[in-house]
């Protein structure tokens, strides 16, 4: 029985120093080590889109496994020299800023999203991971919501609403034209006459009549705003 073991001993020292010694075998252990180290890497794309201007043309970046689409931007726009800002919020990293452009400048509700492969996911740049061949479109978007201190009384004769917007631009001459607004003056016995610019943000509107007792409500059609899409609607009530 010693005699045995020692035998058995013998062989598999043997056995280990041909699996040590052999190009063969030694690639066979190490392989699965080899490509486990490697990291993936795919090509992915991204472009950016400011408010009125094209920051960054279609670009292909190579990136790891991993990577999600805040990071690509990141990596993107630190390559190219593009500042930008990300902030640390209650929900995570936030894309605030992009070349000087930063969420809310226009007051609302305004800010920088994103789509892939032309869809918009349900997570946020910070979640989403890349897979290969993914397409990135970061662009600011507009959010336009109408706002007003103006008051109008029972009895007043040809009132004025001062009309104050966020989040997006009246865009003339678009803004001056009625048939790009949508009044809905009730039971209030006034007519919208006219609409006048003070600023890109803010207009008054022109009634004609005796007002009585009701509401108004007042949108901004997508042909009066620069983001293109119908504002939020405005009510003001007649008391």
């Amino acid at each position: 029985m010693v005699q045995f073991k020692k035998w058995w001993h013998l062989a598999f020292a043997l056995l280990l120093a041909f699996a040590l010694v052999s190009p063969t075998a030694s690639a066979a252990v190490l392989q699965p080590v080899s490509q486990e180290l490697q990291s993936t890497t795919f090509d992915v794309e991204l472009s950016i889109d400011g408010l009125d201007d094209e920051i960054l043309g279609l670009t292909t970046a190579t990136v790891a496994e991993g990577t999600t689409a805040l990071e690509l931007v990141e990596q993107v726009l630190d390559n190219e020299g593009i500042p930008y800002v990300v902030v640390s919020t209650q929900y995570g990293p936030y894309l605030q800023s992009i070349d000087g452009r930063a969420a809310g400048s226009l007051n609302g509700w305004d800010g920088w999203v994103y789509t892939v492969n032309n869809i918009s996911p349900n997570d946020g740049l910070a979640d989403y991971v890349l897979e290969p061949d993914d397409v990135v479109h970061i662009y600011y978007t507009t959010w336009a919501k109408l706002q007003t201190t103006s008051t109008v009384a029972i009895n007043d004769n040809n009132p004025t609403v001062t009309v104050d917007l966020t989040g997006d631009l009246f865009v003339t001459p678009g803004v001056t034209n009625l048939a790009n607004w949508t009044i809905n003056t009730g039971t209030t016995a006034l007519t919208a006459q006219s609409v006048t610019v003070n600023t890109d943000q803010q207009v008054v509107i022109t009634f004609a009549g005796q007002a009585q007792a009701g509401t108004i409500t007042i949108t901004a059609s997508a042909n009066a705003l620069f983001g293109s899409s119908a504002s939020e609607p405005l009510e003001v009530e007649v008391k």
